[in-house]
């Protein structure tokens, strides 16, 4: 008998097929997204013969660990010795019904990309048994991409003002509100009302910094 079967306060059965889930930082993510790491939540990770239990484990309690917001968990791995076609679906297969027959009240959540698992799904659901199954998603989760140009658009004011410059020097504007209404027009997307004062002064001190500018008698003066 499975020990962590009969623990009464689990609400909720995952049974992972590992096969989808080689990459332990994806999967965790995974468990994050859907807040599935907690102590009433058991998580049973069933891995392949030519997977290394160590290894997948130790990865994924590190990546736990490396959050900001360190959760309890329970996840115990298991590993299926042997290669036959399909004997990691006939085991959690054989797993899950276990727990039902002992955690009938419980949710179960099978985790798998196959296609194998839908007539124990419809035939377990028709007795009133909430089960389901979910999908990984095997990309890493995207990042959003910081927006350089606004963060820091001194790169593009320089690349313009140094186009102006090649051109004319004299078209540069000299005074604070003439150069303020220059890169509000030439600058839309960085520049707006709301943040021209702090956006001024940034580029301001930047092309003082790099000897481009200095102020005379409070007028620019271009180098």
């Amino acid at each position: 008998m499975i020990d962590f079967f009969q623990t009464i306060n689990i609400k909720r059965f995952i049974f992972v097929d590992c096969d989808n889930a080689s990459n332990a930082k994806l999967f965790i993510f995974f468990l994050i997204k859907y807040e599935y790491l907690n102590l009433e939540t058991q998580v049973i990770c069933f891995l392949g013969a030519n997977q290394n239990q160590n290894t997948w484990y130790n990865n994924a309690i590190k990546y736990i660990q490396s959050q900001k917001s360190k959760s309890s968990y329970n996840i115990t791995p298991i590993r299926i010795k042997t290669e036959a076609n399909n004997a990691l679906d006939m085991v959690i297969s054989s797993y899950c019904g276990l727990s039902m027959a002992q955690n009938s009240h419980s949710e179960f959540i099978i985790v798998s990309n196959d296609n194998g698992y839908s007539s124990i799904i419809e035939h377990f659901t028709t007795l009133g048994i909430n089960i389901q199954q979910k999908h990984l998603d095997l990309q890493e989760p995207s990042v959003p991409k910081q927006n350089n140009t606004e963060n820091n658009p001194i790169k593009n004011i320089y690349k313009k003002i140094d186009e102006i410059k090649g051109k004319s020097k004299d078209s540069l504007p000299i005074k604070e509100k003439s150069f303020k209404n220059f890169l509000l027009s030439t600058f839309r997307k960085e520049i707006t009302k709301d943040n021209i004062n702090e956006k001024y002064k940034t580029v301001i001190e930047g092309l003082i910094k790099d000897e481009k500018i200095k102020i005379n008698l409070n007028k620019i003066e271009w180098l």
